[in-house]
């Protein structure tokens, strides 16, 4: 009887995150129950200007918001975009190519339960140096799907703090600007991230580097350089990762084995 009564306690516990509502059909990984701007209000991009009325700006510094896209092509930005908790990014309603933010990167520190698809990222010399392309420092329940994010300063795709449930999904992680060139920090103190299906490419070193709970599965890193593709712990802690299904192709730039 204590036994049933053990089991019943611990599937009890189980029960709320395996029966809750997927972020979309399909959503893995430990941030694939990120609510985003569910029950919230429907916020829709007009125009491509950097800030103001029906910008994409205006648009994600609000929580609760479903954003929706009336245009596509290109939003420069002078200054970072901070994107607030419970938001959704549709970026597939986009018409034509889509929609590319260029400029001085875009932050989702403390951003809980956002959900951000097909959209691209572009940092380029033209940001602040030291700065992240897309970075989080704190926060939970994030899932990045069909996402792609090139160009950073510092890392390119960069999580660190307190952070637990992300996942990155079918997602590009491109071209670190020299001299650091990095592809991203992945390191947690309470765990959770999960990177599925994506690409790394063209980044000197941090492929990722990983610390806390992490997943790599059925990933592509290509073209490497001197600081090596993924990289465990030396970031004064530990790593706990399950490495599946993935492939490591040197490229021009690659001196070393891919794992350090």
């Amino acid at each position: 009887m204590r036994s049933l009564i053990s089991l019943a306690i611990l599937t009890a516990g189980l029960l709320p995150r395996a029966l809750a509502i997927p972020a979309f059909p399909g959503a893995e990984g430990f941030g694939a129950n990120a609510v985003g701007g569910r029950g919230g209000s429907v916020y829709i991009v007009t125009n491509l200007n950097d800030s103001g009325s029906g910008s994409f700006r205006d648009a994600v510094s609000q929580p609760n918001r479903i954003v929706l896209f009336a245009v596509g092509g290109l939003i420069k930005i002078s200054s970072r975009v901070v994107v607030s908790h419970h938001v959704t990014i549709a970026g597939q309603t986009a018409p034509g190519g889509g929609i590319t933010v260029y400029g001085n990167g875009v932050s989702y520190s403390n951003a809980h339960h956002t959900i951000t698809r097909y959209i691209r990222y572009r940092m380029g010399k033209g940001g602040d140096s030291g700065k992240d392309g897309l970075g989080i420092a704190d926060g939970h329940d994030m899932i990045f799907d069909h996402v792609s994010v090139s160009w950073g300063r510092d890392e390119t795709f960069s999580i660190n703090g307190d952070i637990s449930n992300v996942t990155i999904s079918d997602a590009i992680i491109a071209q670190g600007l020299e001299t650091h060139s990095c592809g991203g920090l992945m390191q947690t103190s309470t765990g959770g991230v999960s990177i599925i299906r994506s690409l790394h490419i063209d980044n000197k070193t941090r492929n990722p580097k990983v610390k806390g709970v992490n997943e790599f599965v059925n990933n592509v890193v290509y073209n490497w350089g001197g600081g090596g593709a993924y990289i465990a712990g030396d970031s004064a802690g530990q790593s706990y990762a399950n490495i599946m299904n993935n492939v490591f192709i040197s490229g021009p730039s690659t001196t070393i084995s891919p794992f350090t």
